[in-house]
Parts: C-alpha cells; sequence; structure tokens
C-alpha cells in the first residue's frame, strides 16, 4: 500500500521514537500470497525522526506481532473489498530496548491501557492496474481517524492479495507524546510514516 495502508493503517499509529539513548510473529520470507512474484515479507513498520533531525533518522519502529482480523473482497476485482488489520503494540522494536520502553509507557503510546491498534480498510476504488485507493480508519488510544490511502497489489491468487504501501499522518492526531507547539524541548518530531507489505486472505 501506499499507504495505509494504513493506516492505516498507516495507518495507524502514532508511535514515534523516545529521544533516549498478529498473535503470531510476521510471517517470514515466502510466506505472502503466491501465484505471482513474491519481492518481500509482510512487516508493519513506522518511521520517525528527532528534532531537530540527527543523522541517524528516521528511527525505524517494527511491529513483530500483527494479524489480519477479516478480509472480504473479489481478487478478480477488489473494488468494495474491506479488510481490517489489528497490531499487537506490545510487540514493536525499534533496536534500543529503552526506547522501547519510553514507547510503551504512558508518555506515549501506553500499553497498559491500549494493548492493540487497528486499522480498518473500506471504499476500495482502482486507481491504475494494480493501484487503488481507499479508506483507513485507525483506532489507536481510543481515537478513531479516517486517512484517504493508497495501495499496490504486488502478489495475488484466487484468494489471497499482498498488499504494499506507505502513509504519512501526524501522531497527535492519537494523543502520543507531547505537543511541540506548547512544549518547546520536545525532541520528537509529529511527522510519522507507515510502511506495510500485507498479505490479505478472504475469510
Amino acid at each position: 500500500m501506499k499507504l495505509l495502508i494504513l493506516f492505516v493503517l498507516s495507518t495507524v499509529l502514532g508511535f514515534a521514537p523516545a529521544c533516549k539513548k498478529t498473535d503470531t510473529p510476521a510471517p517470514a520470507a515466502g510466506s505472502a500470497a503466491t501465484g505471482s512474484a513474491v519481492t518481500e515479507a509482510d512487516h508493519i513498520v513506522v518511521l520517525a525522526k528527532h528534532r531537530p533531525a540527527k543523522p541517524t533518522d528516521p528511527v525505524t519502529v517494527r511491529f513483530e506481532r500483527f494479524k489480519v482480523v477479516k478480509a472480504s473482497f473479489d481478487a478478480a476485482n477488489l473494488e468494495g473489498g474491506t479488510a481490517t488489520i489489528e497490531l499487537d503494540l506490545a510487540s514493536l522494536k525499534s533496536g534500543d530496548t529503552d526506547r522501547d520502553d519510553d514507547l510503551k509507557s504512558p508518555a506515549y503510546i501506553d500499553i497498559g491501557q491500549f494493548a492493540t491498534a487497528t486499522i480498518e480498510i473500506a471504499n476500495v476504488k482502482k486507481k491504475q492496474d494494480k493501484t487503488f485507493t481507499a479508506d483507513a480508519t485507525v483506532k489507536l488510544r481510543g481515537a478513531t481517524k479516517t486517512y484517504p490511502v493508497t495501495f499496490d497489489v504486488i502478489a495475488q491468487t484466487a484468494d489471497a492479495i499482498q498488499i504494499k504501501g506507505e502513509h504519512t499522518f501526524s501522531r497527535l492526531d492519537f494523543a502520543v507524546g507531547a505537543d511541540p507547539a506548547t512544549e518547546p524541548q520536545t525532541k520528537v518530531d509529529t511527522e510519522l510514516t507507515i510502511q506495510m507489505v500485507v498479505t490479505l486472505k478472504k475469510s
């Protein structure tokens, strides 16, 4: 998805890095839909930057567990299809355990209260060839936000498709972290980009 999906989701989701130093893991390479060439393993990551930007930016936050809760579509005609993706927020990994703990804390995501985020895809329309637009409704930290997104179909079979996309959104949409407008000392940029490759199988 050039999302999205995203949304959802990429939607999804306000997961900026702190500035301190599915129920199952994401599928391994080759586990996506077959029938056309598979070039990437399923994954969902969020890219974030510091304020001001650092040479090591962006920080990559990977969600190691996510799942497709449901998907309804016609692989031959995706228009009108729907899907719901659920992320296990406690499974996030950024390559720094201290930063991971900060991200999971009440100051950011607060996984004690908000264990999951969901991305609901609807209103799918064909844009060109294998590129589609959709509405991605992201539910995170008690907030709901709908984004217009774009995604590409990169592999498909009779009952499954693999989609790829990305979408940029503000972590403030979900009250994640401080607002630089009121707390200028904030060292985390408000802009986040979600990138995903996800296999959707009809259910």
